[in-house]
């Protein structure tokens, strides 16, 4: 994986045994409460999430699921202290790789409007803002979401499959 790439960082699956980290980081990154079918639904799929740990302490997550060839990414994100170490870039990369293994279409998340910072990262990799949402966000002021989607269909798998396109 490549979370190599950052010195003292591994991408550790969920379990039981560290789900009270997710909770934590959740609840310390994220404006948003996350109910127990939230964690439910990450313990009975292990292989879509996963705890950034950086030299012993849990740093980061990331969390996801998969409907219709779609992966969306459920929550991401890293500690302040810990942004601009690459922890974020090798969550994602897991997100990517991920998506490739499981031959998802596209990538698709949610991000509050006034979260600029979380959207030019996200557009550095290739995702752009679809839509905006009034009222996404209920508890949250301003309450507005935007929609972004990273296509994960190749300009070669396109042409390929277009019509006149006999290789």
């Amino acid at each position: 994986m490549l979370a190599a790439e950052v010195p003292g960082l591994q991408l550790v699956r969920i379990d039981k045994s560290n789900l009270k980290n997710l909770r934590l980081l959740n609840a310390s990154i994220l404006p948003i409460h996350y109910t127990a079918k939230f964690y439910q639904n990450v313990l009975q799929n292990p292989d879509l999430s996963r705890l950034a740990l950086w030299n012993e302490k849990y740093v980061g997550m990331v969390c996801c699921k998969i409907d219709s060839n779609v992966l969306y990414i459920m929550t991401l994100g890293c500690l302040v202290l810990y942004r601009r170490k690459k922890i974020g870039t090798s969550l994602l990369n897991f997100v990517l790789e991920l998506s490739r293994a499981e031959n998802c279409r596209a990538i698709h998340l949610h991000v509050h409007s006034s979260n600029d910072e979380a959207v030019q990262f996200y557009e550095k990799f290739g995702f752009s803002v679809k839509e905006t949402i009034e009222n996404y966000y209920r508890y949250l002021k301003p309450t507005t979401g935007l929609f972004l989607e990273r296509s994960m269909i190749s300009n070669c798998d396109e042409e390929d499959s277009m019509p006149g396109n006999s290789s």
